[in-house]
């Protein structure tokens, strides 16, 4: 084993430690060790998950581990020993505790940076202690990680050391108390106004914990002239308003309006240029409810950016129709995103007069400028571009396609007459992809006739859309059809037929979606459960049930759904017999059923759900708990956070607890 652990071929090392799981740790924790200090990252990860797979392991191995923080230079190793003292989750908590006090101030630095990792509130008393270590950065980090944990009773001792120490360190202090999210005194923080260098993480912590009488203080922040401290302002504001009451958000926009035309924006206005995600989108959200006209071209230059395209349309319903003008001048010279958005804006807006322009988009080369247009002249309710909008929907790009199906659709219901003869000549055309467009559009001007023609069609994808769209018929004459379509040869029209059977409901349906369910194709299945689930008839339980008992992954999925829907609590025998199925994804859907109607089956599943090997089903599970039990599962909450290993799911914990709590 020596011999293959120094072996010069990185993947020999590592099947080499991947067999040391078959043995047990304590005869093999040096030569783990050994290996979390290898060069290469992969040979590393299989120590650690070695390690962290071989059960409890003992208060030897656990120093063993400990020690290997102070190997300062192997860098590797030592964050292999991190990694792996964070898994062990609340095992590890007490002897780390004991090294507080260890002569080393960069291992009393890590033991402290790992106790905020595993987040157990039984070391916040020992971290307050570590605020006062004579070592800057320890005592950084002792704050830093209490805000971490987030636990209140750590707020004494931070309010307290606000009036100590240098302002890095106050500044840390800060961050800790937005962290934890707990009310503070504005008395205590208003003071420290007069340190600009602490304005930003003042703004940020008034933001997280600050009530409306922090609203003045943040409303001078926006005028700040340093850019960080003002974007923490205007962030913090609306942080402040979107966790208000109605009574109180209505007081800040009505001040926040008041804005509008002052002087008072312009540094906002400049950090449109250079801000950064998640402020950007807090800054668009702040000006859309001041309306201010000045921001119409910053916020254009924005929308190019598709995490905040829909927070700048937004934003343009509170600056209102009366900059279109301006932007419309502005078009020619815009870059191509830009063009596209003012178009979507001009439909978005009801701005009439960019009609002309609309429409010369529709032959414009950019794909995103013609699918743009179309939505607004549908938005617009243009007849004179209803054929010219027709002939989009052989356009090459399947984005402007999709609009002009859009688009047109939305006109069935107010230009019924043109969209009749536009549909007229699409469901005789010779190209079945134009023959689909008309089985889309016919469903808007109910017409039930042709629909029925089109659901006979040589072609699938015409059946297919021709028998969903008789769903949107609400017409019991259609019945016979889907049933009709329920024995289709291709599988994607059986779907479609047992969908829009569901959709349409009533006793006609309930029979050929039960027979649905003995269908080959998996697909027909779960359709056909999914529209059983929408009728809600009692009289399908017992074909469900059956389907359910020798099922697998999605069709289960889609059965224990159906159960719940139409049997209620009476039928959730087999969802909690799901809760030990072999799939996570039938599992972790078990636990959403069951949540729905309380929580009296968690006590008897809940410490096999939180030690289950899949990370997926532990977050479902303690996010169950947070949602049915409340406060009572804090607790539990608290349990499982300390033994948790995986970061995604420990940090879903603690934001339960912050919010139970």
């Amino acid at each position: 084993m020596q011999r293959e652990l120094r072996s010069p071929d990185e993947e020999v090392r590592r099947l080499a430690v991947v067999s040391l799981a078959g043995h047990p740790l304590e005869e093999t924790a040096e030569l783990v060790f050994g290996a979390m200090g290898d060069q290469s990252w992969r040979v590393r990860k299989e120590a650690v998950a070695v390690l962290l797979g071989s059960g409890v392991p003992s208060p030897d191995v656990v120093e063993g581990l400990i020690s290997l923080l102070r190997c300062h230079d192997n860098a590797g190793k030592r964050n292999a020993a991190v990694e792996s003292l964070v898994g062990l989750g609340s095992v590890a908590v007490k002897p780390l505790c004991r090294h507080l006090n260890d002569y080393d101030h960069d291992l009393r630095k890590f033991v402290i940076d790992i106790l905020g990792s595993i987040g157990s509130s039984d070391c916040v008393p020992l971290l307050i202690q570590a605020m006062d270590d004579p070592d800057p950065n320890v005592r950084s980090g002792a704050v830093e990680n209490l805000g971490k944990i987030g636990d209140p009773q750590a707020l004494p001792a931070l309010l307290g050391a606000l009036s100590e120490g240098d302002v890095w360190f106050r500044f840390t202090v800060l961050d800790a108390l937005a962290a934890i999210g707990a009310p503070v005194p504005l008395p205590t923080i208003a003071p420290l106004m007069g340190e600009t260098l602490l304005r930003r993480a003042i703004y940020d912590c008034l933001g997280a914990v600050g009530g409306m009488e922090a609203f003045p203080i943040l409303l001078d922040g926006i005028q700040e002239r340093a850019r960080s401290a003002r974007e923490a302002a205007a962030v913090a504001v609306m942080r402040l308003r979107n966790r208000s009451d109605a009574a109180t958000r209505a007081s800040i926009e009505t001040s926040l309006r008041a804005l509008n035309g002052t002087h008072l924006l312009d540094g906002i206005l400049r950090s449109l240029g250079c801000a950064e995600f998640p402020a950007l989108e807090s800054l668009v959200a702040l000006l859309g409810i001041i309306g201010d006209p000045r921001a119409a071209m910053p916020l254009v230059a924005l929308s190019r950016h598709e995490r905040l395209r829909a927070g700048c349309v937004q934003a343009f319903r509170g600056i209102g129709v009366a900059v279109l003008p301006e932007l419309w001048d502005y078009f020619p010279s815009a870059t191509p995103d830009e063009r596209a958005f003012i178009a979507y804006l001009t439909g978005e807006l009801q701005y009439a007069p960019g009609v002309e322009r609309l429409i010369e988009g529709l032959k414009d080369e950019m794909p995103s400028l013609r699918a743009a247009s179309l939505l607004s002249l549908g938005k617009l309710n243009v007849k004179s571009a209803v054929k010219r909008m027709a002939r989009l929907l052989g356009d090459r790009d399947p984005l402007v396609r999709a609009a002009a199906r859009e688009a047109l659709d939305r006109l069935t219901a107010t230009q019924p007459e043109a969209m009749a003869d536009i549909c007229a000549g699409l469901a005789t055309s010779e190209h079945a992809a134009r023959r689909r467009d008309a089985a889309i559009l016919l469903a808007g001007l109910k017409d039930a006739d042709r629909l029925y023609l089109l659901a006979k069609d040589e072609d699938a994808t015409v059946r297919q859309a021709a028998v969903s769209s008789l769903s949107r018929l609400r017409d019991p004459q259609g019945v016979k059809h889907l049933v009709m379509a329920l024995v289709d040869e291709v599988p994607e029209v059986r779907v479609a037929a047992a969908a829009a059977l569901g959709e349409l409901g009533g006793d006609e349906a309930l029979q050929p979606l039960l027979l649905a369910l003995n269908d080959a194709d998996p697909g027909v299945q779960i359709a056909a459960l999914r529209g059983l689930a929408h009728l809600k008839d009692d009289r399908a339980l017992a074909g469900v049930a059956l389907l359910v008992s020798h099922s697998r992954g999605a069709v289960l999925i889609a059965g224990l759904k159906t159960l719940a829907a139409v049997g209620g609590e009476a039928a959730l025998t087999p969802v909690k017999e799901a809760l030990s199925d072999g799939d996570e994804e039938v599992v972790e859907a078990a636990i959403e059923i069951l949540a729905r109607f309380g929580g009296e089956w968690i006590a008897e599943c809940r410490d096999d759900l939180l030690r289950h090997p899949h990370w997926g089903v532990r977050s479902s599970f303690v996010r169950a708990m947070g949602e049915t039990l409340g406060e009572r599962a804090l607790p539990y909450l608290k349990k499982a956070r300390e033994g948790e290993s995986d970061p995604l799911v420990r940090g879903e914990i603690e934001g339960l607890m912050d919010r139970l709590g």
